[in-house]
C-alpha cells in the first residue's frame, strides 16, 4: 500500500511510542479495490491521553477525544486518530450508550459495519483482515461483520450506507445482510432526516444508484414515505434516473417529478435539505416543460436564470432519452445545440435580467413612477426586450415607460 509521507510520520511516532498502530477502514478498502485513497485514518491502542502525548508537538483538535478520536495535523495534512475502542449498548438503533477502550484491534475491527470496511493495514506487518474483506471485495459483495441483523439493530442508518457503497462500487448485497435489511428496515424511522438526507445525497451520485433503488425498493419508501409510488412509476423514475448528469439538483429532480414542484418542496424540506437544493429542484420541477427552443432561450434566461436554465435543459434531455430509448445520439445532438444558443446568448450580452435592462428604477423615478410600480414596470420592459418587442435601448425603452403610466 502506497502511504503518502504525512500518515507514514504519524504510524512511526506512534509505533515507536510502543503502541500498535494501523491504517483503517475507507483508504485500506480503496487501496485493495485500486482506487487512490483521499483520506487516511488510524487507528491505535494508545489511549486518548497517551496519544496526546505521542503528538505533543503537533497541532491537534480535540473535539471528538471523548469518544477516542483525536485529529492530528501532520505537514498540513488532517489524520483522525482512534483509539481501538469497543462500543457498549446501543440506545436507539443509531448510537451506542458508551464507547470502552480497548487494546485489542480485533475487538475493534469487529464493531465495524462492513467486512470491506473492517480491514487494517500496517506498513510492516501488512493487511489485517479477520473477517474476510479482502475476498468480499474480489467478490464484490457487501456483507456486514458479524450478524446482519445485529449490525442493523445496533445502527439502522448502516441500512442505507449498505446501498451507498453498493452502488458506488457496484458490488452486490449478500443474501443474508440482504434479509436483514428487510427484516430491519422498519428501524429506519429512528434516524434522522439530516442521516438519511446525506446518505441519499451520497446514493445518488453513485453509478449503481437505480439498480438499487429498484431491488430495494420498499426499503426506500420506508426511509422516505413521501416517495411511494406505483412499481410502474418507480421504474419510469429510475429510467430518468439513470440517464442524469451526476449532480444534485437533477438526480433529485428526476426521483422527485412525479410528485410535481410543491410536493417535492415539502419532501426536501423535511429531508432538511439546503435551501439553494430546494429552490434548484422546486423550479427545475416547476418549469419542467418550459419549451427551450432557440426563439425562447432568452425568455428562459429571464424567468430561471443561467445556471438553472443548463440544469433544465439536462433534465429535460434525460426525460427523453428515458421516453423513447435509442434515439440517444439524436437527443444528445439536439440539447447540445440548444446549449450552444444559450451560451452564445451569454456570450454576446443579451439581455435578460434588469441589472442589463438600458434603464433603472431612477430613470422611471423621474418619469414620476412610484413605489411597487418602479419593479413591476421594470419586470414588464424587461420582457419585451427578451421577447423582442422591444430593444435594449434607454430612449425607446422610456418611451413605453411613459405609455404603461
Amino acid at each position: 500500500m502506497d502511504i503518502p509521507g504525512f500518515a507514514q510520520a504519524a504510524l512511526r511516532l506512534l509505533n515507536e511510542a510502543g503502541y500498535e498502530a494501523y491504517l483503517v477502514g475507507g483508504c485500506v478498502r480503496d487501496d485493495m479495490l485500486g482506487i487512490l485513497p483521499h483520506d487516511f485514518d488510524i487507528c491505535t491502542s494508545a489511549r486518548p491521553s497517551e496519544m496526546q502525548q505521542v503528538f505533543r508537538d503537533f497541532r491537534t483538535i480535540e473535539t471528538g477525544l471523548k469518544h477516542g478520536t483525536l485529529t492530528v495535523l501532520v505537514d498540513g495534512e488532517p489524520l483522525e486518530i482512534t483509539t481501538f475502542r469497543q462500543d457498549g449498548e446501543y440506545l436507539d438503533n443509531r448510537h451506542p450508550r458508551e464507547v470502552v477502550f480497548t487494546r485489542n484491534l480485533e475487538n475493534d475491527l469487529s464493531r465495524r459495519d462492513f467486512t470491506v470496511n473492517a480491514m487494517a493495514f500496517h506498513p510492516e506487518k501488512g493487511l489485517v483482515d479477520f473477517f474476510g474483506g479482502r475476498e468480499d471485495c474480489k467478490r464484490k459483495v457487501i456483507r456486514c461483520v458479524g450478524d446482519a441483523a445485529t449490525r442493523f439493530t445496533e445502527d439502522a442508518l448502516r441500512i442505507l450506507r449498505a446501498f451507498r457503497f453498493a452502488a458506488r462500487f457496484r458490488f452486490d448485497i449478500e443474501e443474508h445482510t440482504a434479509k436483514a435489511i428487510f427484516d430491519k428496515q422498519h428501524l429506519l424511522q429512528n434516524i434522522s432526516a439530516e442521516r438519511i438526507a446525506s446518505e441519499m445525497n451520497g446514493l445518488l451520485q453513485a453509478e449503481g444508484a437505480a439498480e438499487i433503488l429498484r431491488t430495494f425498493r420498499e426499503v426506500f419508501f420506508t426511509a422516505v414515505p413521501a416517495l411511494r409510488m406505483p412499481e410502474e412509476v418507480w421504474h419510469r423514475v429510475l429510467q430518468v434516473l439513470s440517464c442524469c448528469e451526476k449532480k444534485l439538483p437533477l438526480l433529485w429532480s428526476a426521483l422527485l417529478h412525479p410528485l410535481g414542484a410543491e410536493r417535492a418542496k415539502k419532501v426536501l424540506q423535511s429531508l432538511k435539505m439546503p435551501n439553494a437544493l430546494l429552490e434548484d429542484v422546486y423550479v427545475l420541477l416547476a418549469y419542467l416543460y418550459l419549451p427551450l427552443r432557440s426563439n425562447r432561450m432568452q425568455y428562459a434566461l429571464m424567468v430561471i436564470g443561467k445556471e438553472r436554465t443548463f440544469l433544465l435543459l439536462s433534465l429535460q434531455q434525460a426525460l427523453d432519452n428515458a421516453k423513447c430509448p435509442g434515439n440517444e445520439e439524436e437527443n444528445a445532438a439536439w440539447y447540445s445545440a440548444m446549449k450552444e444558443i444559450a451560451e452564445a446568448l451569454l456570450a454576446s450580452g443579451a439581455c435578460y435580467t434588469l441589472s442589463a435592462l438600458a434603464v433603472k428604477g431612477n430613470d422611471l423615478a423621474a418619469l414620476g413612477i412610484q413605489g411597487k410600480a418602479i419593479g413591476e414596470t421594470l419586470h414588464k420592459l424587461l420582457e419585451k426586450v427578451v421577447l423582442g418587442e422591444a430593444e435594449n435601448d434607454r430612449e425607446q425603452l422610456l418611451r413605453l415607460a411613459r405609455n404603461m403610466k
